[in-house]
């Protein structure tokens, strides 16, 4: 019995010693060996701690790591457990989105680098290109060559071994991937919302479905409940998704059942992830496929509310595009802030009002003013806003023509007046069970009153859709009041670094232009020589008048400035030839030679080659100013540009006033009585030529960067528009503006009818433009039929 009795003793004692050293050895080896997993409930094993540590440094050493604390960290920080203290390090950030393109070789500095520029910075998250083996970009733009891939079409290994990275290395980093082209332009700010909506543990395949085309239809080995995901517009997996398929990849690039790249990938998400692709209708819009232009450019289709709600465009095959169609998104963002700041500003007004008090620093706005039709009060009878009508032509009494056709501006101001209208009924359309719907403008009225903006009355056919209770659809007429305000004047700087010319520096205290540089250099372009192109062909009278001008304003005050007068004597008298000549000579007697040079030119007069024949006398790096001889200019012209033309990034296109003839201006009295003033620009006197580019200035480094003059064109005009296009389709910047300096006084246009078909017709069409004013022209035929 003793024996007995002290065995149980002992294995008593055994047995508690051994349960504390077991509790003792495991909460020893979870501290040591586990490490403490973050999660929504606190892990017995982890620390318990409730003091918070300033971080000033990516990793920071806390000791008396035996105290009792409670350790609050961000979530970009990991703890280290060391017997010496606790060691706070960075750790990766996890992001939200992980997007592959696939590009290939000959797209690596085009097509992705414009990409890289644009819709990459809106991503909350990681953005790859993946291309064929040997890929690499000139840009520093992060481009994966994957090995073994070429860049064959269909692009199936492509994909899968694009798909493969994107497990092997970024799968616990990343929610969302997307797998999509190099033409595609995503909204990341977008589909991130539309996302943060959707569980991304579960098994989701998200994009637009297909089931192929007509001629396709029974070949592509799919069932008849089967779809996939059109690759051109975006695929989105979950994080669950691409986990289920990764195993699965190799094999089922082995099995392909076709030649089409997101078939295969749609397959092998059902067969191993059992998803489908989303089947809901509004999938298209949201995946938006262009089906509206050719190849898709957007360049009719950006517009469209599609384009607007879409999370994705496609396709964007020009680089140039990509540009454009981030520029527009931007732009819409712009105009909704704008929108938010007209509506804060409309309720502190209101508060200030119910508080009977006024923020000093506040200004009455006129655009935080509720919209009203009677907020204008017009002083005189003269002041009275007008409303134009409009059907398909816009008819209005205070216009020469009293009936137009409505042209791009009105037709864009009133569209997106409809759309955010529409919009903003829409806005709650879901709680109140209806929708509405824009059908057509029946007619309309419009005005603009300043300073308050733009109001339109519109008489309009909706279709109102009722969804909840008795569902309904009915067409509906209404009458809709809206203004279109007017936000404070804004000066924007321009990239090149807008300065502002003070008195002091030049005597136009009032000129804005562009240029690189400090005032030290803005002194440099106000004195840059300019080198005067003129072409001439007879014509001593204006050429004598063109002279004096340019003495006076170049030759005179010694304002930096050369002319070369390209010559034509075939067609010419000798006798206004020497002429010519003997005007030069005394020009160059009095001022020096070198200020003015004299190229003979040969054959038919033709400008193009004359401008060409002029230019290459110069340098690369100066400054040509392509003039007629009928352009009259003065000092601050000269000025607008040197600071208007910039090497290597602007040209500048001057539109100039061209006057009317004399003859038609002073119709009601006799010429000798008509007194025509250079420095009158009514509409009685003359136009602006806005149609006009003959009159340009640019550097001869530009002139050949964008291709130069046709020399093939012959005779008048042509060669301005040409080169006008040439500078268009460059990446050279076109400053077109109108001088107040400059004026095209009127001479007499004679058409030849030898003239290519479509060079007689712009001739033709500028003879008529500089006969009168249509009121002009109008007040005379009415003269002629009462006598």
């Amino acid at each position: 019995m003793a024996k007995t009795k002290y065995r149980q003793n002992n294995f008593m004692a055994g047995t508690i010693f051994g349960l504390f050293l077991g509790i003792f050895l495991s909460s020893w080896c979870r501290n040591t060996f586990i490490p403490c997993v973050k999660s929504f409930t606190r892990s017995k094993c982890c620390m318990a701690v409730n003091v918070d540590i300033e971080f000033d440094h990516d990793k920071q050493i806390i000791d008396n790591a035996n105290t009792k604390w409670a350790l609050s960290l961000p979530d970009s920080k990991k703890i280290t457990l060391k017997s010496s203290g606790v060691i706070i390090e960075e750790a990766e950030e996890k992001g939200f989105l992980f997007v592959g393109i696939m590009t290939a070789k000959k797209y690596v500095d085009s097509r992705v680098v414009s990409a890289y520029r644009t819709w990459v910075k809106t991503i909350n998250g990681k953005v790859v290109f993946f291309s064929s083996q040997g890929s690499n970009s000139s840009f520093n733009i992060p481009v994966i060559s994957l090995l073994g891939v070429d860049d064959s079409y269909p692009p199936q290994k492509k994909s899968f071994m694009m798909l493969k990275y994107m497990y092997e290395h970024y799968i616990e980093k990343y929610e969302w991937f997307v797998r999509a082209d190099d033409d595609v332009f995503i909204k990341g700010d977008k589909l991130e919302k539309f996302l943060r909506s959707v569980n991304s543990s579960v098994p989701h395949f998200i994009g637009q479905a297909g089931v192929g085309t007509k001629e396709e239809y029974g070949q592509l080995s799919l069932g008849d409940s089967d779809n996939y995901c059109m690759g051109g517009t975006g695929i989105v997996f979950s994080r669950e998704t691409l986990r289920r398929i990764y195993p699965h990849l190799q094999t089922c690039l082995k099995n392909l059942y076709t030649t089409h790249e997101d078939v295969e990938v749609g397959r092998c998400v059902h067969l191993y992830a059992n998803a489908h692709c989303t089947w809901a209708f509004e999938m298209q819009h949201l995946f938006f496929q262009n089906f509206k232009d050719y190849r898709g450019s957007f360049e009719t289709a950006l517009k469209d509310k599609e384009v607007l709600k879409a999370l994705t465009l496609h396709p964007v095959k020009t680089p140039a595009h990509q540009y454009r169609v981030y520029n527009y998104i931007k732009s819409t963002h712009v105009m909704e802030l704008r929108q938010k700041i007209i509506y804060l500003q409309r309720e502190i007004d209101d508060m200030n009002q119910v508080l009977n008090e006024q923020s000093p620093s506040t200004k009455k706005k006129y655009y935080s003013v509720h919209p009203s039709l009677l907020n204008y009060v017009p002083m005189f009878d003269e002041d009275l806003p007008i409303w134009d009508y409009f059907v398909r032509s816009v008819s209005s009494h205070a216009k020469v023509n009293p009936r137009k056709s409505i042209d791009s501006s009105l037709k864009i101001a009133i569209d997106e007046t409809i759309e955010q209208t529409i919009s903003s009924f829409n806005k709650n359309a879901r709680q109140k069970g209806r929708t509405i719907d824009f059908k057509e403008i029946l007619y309309g009225y419009t005005r603009t009153t300043s300073p308050y903006g733009a109001d339109y009355v519109l008489d309009v056919l909706l279709t109102y859709r009722k969804h909840k209770g008795k569902r309904m659809t009915v067409p509906v007429r209404r009458h809709s009041y809206i203004r279109q305000p007017f936000t404070e004047i804004e000066i924007i700087e321009s990239p090149f670094t807008s300065v502002k010319i003070s008195s002091e520096t030049h005597h136009s205290p009032n000129i804005f232009r562009h240029f690189i540089g400090n005032h030290n250099i803005l002194d440099q372009k106000l004195t840059e020589t300019i080198h005067f192109i003129l072409p001439l062909a007879g014509k001593i009278t204006e050429f004598k008048r063109f002279m004096k001008n340019f003495e006076d304003i170049c030759l005179s005050p010694r304002n930096p400035s050369v002319l070369h007068l390209v010559l034509f004597t075939e067609n010419s008298p000798k006798e206004d030839v020497d002429e010519i000549i003997k005007v030069v000579g005394q020009y160059q007697k009095k001022y020096g030679g070198r200020t003015i040079e004299v190229i003979e030119a040969k054959g038919p007069f033709a400008r193009a080659g004359a401008l060409d024949l002029g230019a290459k006398q110069c340098s690369a790096s100066d400054l040509l100013f392509f003039v007629d001889v009928d352009i009259l200019f003065n000092m601050d012209s000269l000025s607008r540009i040197r600071l208007n033309t910039i090497r290597g990034a602007q040209i500048y296109f001057p539109v100039v006033f061209s006057q009317y003839d004399p003859s038609i201006v002073c119709s009601d009295k006799p010429m000798n009585q008509c007194n025509i003033d250079i420095n009158d620009k009514s509409a009685r006197m003359g136009y602006w030529r806005q149609f006009g580019y003959g009159i340009a200035a640019m550097y001869h480094s530009d002139l050949e960067a964008v291709g130069g003059f046709d020399i093939t064109i012959q005779g008048w005009g042509k060669e301005d528009v040409d080169l006008f296009g040439k500078t268009v389709a460059s990446n050279l910047t076109i400053f077109r503006s109108v001088d107040l300096g400059m004026v095209h006084a009127f001479h007499h246009i004679n058409c030849d009818v030898k003239l290519d078909p479509a060079q007689f017709q712009m001739c033709v069409g500028s003879k008529a433009s500089s006969l009168g004013s249509q009121l002009q022209l109008a007040e005379l035929v009415q003269k002629k039929g009462l006598s």
